[in-house]
């Protein structure tokens, strides 16, 4: 088990106040992040990770937690609690002149002051930016770094491109005015250095005590892929790759490769070329899209799978390495973003450059024929994953936090 949470450096110079106010024994939170509508189909990282710490703060007495979510996929306004957590559901429109994003922050804010809480801890840029504009002591979950993504739907239509620069923009002026902050990777620190005066933390994503259960029925060849179907995932390089493995081996070899490809999609065209792809290289046979899958079967594609392979331009900390580490299997992955922060090479799986398909060809090749190794990095990566992600032990970490930003806001330092 990981030690507890600890602030790191702050860039901010924080003056004393002789007074300082008690914080309450039950501290009220405010969760204004986006939520899955059906948890048992959970369809992005954030979305995981906010339902999965929502589930360990609400096992703890001295917290009333409450979830603020508005959005599109919402079709009617809710209110309602449930075993230590209460709901506030917003709908949105989806058929709109200015993005959601820019919406949602007047609404979320008002939200905020009805609920009234001890301390915000927001997941995404924009409701950052409305707990401030509430006045609450703040702590703001970064879970991305927008610009770095941005290049990748560069080509995409006039709303979506206005959509990500909307993101980016408010990722980065909510970074800087907060005083507050959690990364969620040491990547994160890196590339937010010098751009803001807040205190930050460093906790990792939860993550269910199930995925550390997963039972190892791994099929011989078996990779899978688990994530979004989007250009900034480069499934395309990853489908080369497989490309590239199918024409090394025997045709009449024991055992045959496979390629499960599990994710909603959030850019249709994007999936169009995967398919025109493995149509166009007679990769039906081996090559499955298996759409966006309850929690039991994706327990069940870890379980039965060799490895884990993810080719991504840009990424943080993904909740598919993640799982892959708790669920005792290797991960082949690009060396991008956060992933070097999980991934260590020739330990727990292997890294790649992004866009090297024969690179990522080689090395899945390599832990399909040596199961001895495969075995090793598994096992390992799941020791690992044990003492950094469990949901009980990040949750209270988070809750050190909560008690911290509160004391600090009462005493006039936050």
């Amino acid at each position: 088990m990981s030690g507890p949470a600890q602030p790191l450096e702050s860039n901010r110079d924080h003056s004393p106040v002789p007074v300082a106010h008690p914080v309450p024994p039950r501290l009220r939170v405010a969760l204004p992040a986006p939520y899955p509508m059906d948890p048992t189909r959970i369809p992005g990282g954030v979305r995981s990770v906010v339902f999965n710490l929502a589930q360990g703060l609400r096992t703890m007495n001295d917290l009333d937690v409450h979830v603020i979510h508005c959005h599109s996929e919402v079709t009617r306004k809710r209110e309602s609690s449930d075993d230590g957590l209460t709901f506030h559901f917003r709908p949105m429109s989806r058929q709109r002149l200015l993005p959601n994003t820019v919406m949602a922050i007047g609404r979320v804010r008002d939200i905020l002051r009805q609920v009234a809480p001890d301390v915000a801890n927001p997941h995404s840029g924009h409701y950052a930016l409305a707990s401030l504009r509430a006045n609450l002591p703040t702590v703001y979950t970064v879970h991305g770094v927008p610009a770095r993504e941005a290049p990748s739907y560069a080509h995409k239509g006039l709303g979506e491109r206005l959509r990500y620069w909307m993101e980016t923009y408010y990722s980065k002026l909510a970074v800087r005015s907060v005083h507050h902050a959690i990364a969620i990777s040491p990547y994160v620190l890196r590339e937010y250095e010098g751009q803001t005066r807040a205190q930050w933390y460093r906790i990792d994503n939860p993550l269910p005590d199930e995925y550390f259960a997963v039972e190892d029925q791994s099929l011989p060849g078996q990779i899978l892929y688990v994530g979004t179907i989007t250009e900034v995932k480069d499934i395309l390089t990853l489908l080369r790759a497989f490309k590239e493995l199918v024409s090394q081996r025997a045709p009449d070899a024991t055992a045959p490769l496979t390629l499960r490809l599990a994710g909603r999609t959030t850019s249709p065209a994007y999936e169009e070329s995967i398919k025109s792809y493995i149509a166009n290289n007679a990769l039906q046979q081996q090559v499955s899209l298996l759409g966006m899958l309850d929690r039991a079967a994706l327990l069940q594609e870890y379980s039965r799978c060799t490895l884990v392979a993810l080719s991504s331009r840009q990424e943080n900390a993904p909740m598919a390495i993640i799982e892959a580490m708790a669920a005792g299997k290797p991960v082949v992955a690009t060396r991008v973003g956060g992933i070097p922060d999980l991934v260590q090479e020739g330990q727990t799986g292997y890294l790649v450059e992004a866009g090297d398909a024969v690179g990522l060809a080689s090395r899945m090749g390599q832990l399909i024929d040596q199961p001895k190794t495969r075995v090793a990095m598994g096992r390992l990566a799941r020791q690992q994953a044990s003492s950094r992600f469990r949901t009980s032990d990040v949750a209270a970490k988070y809750r050190e936090v909560y008690r911290a930003v509160a004391q600090a806001d009462r005493r006039g330092l936050g």
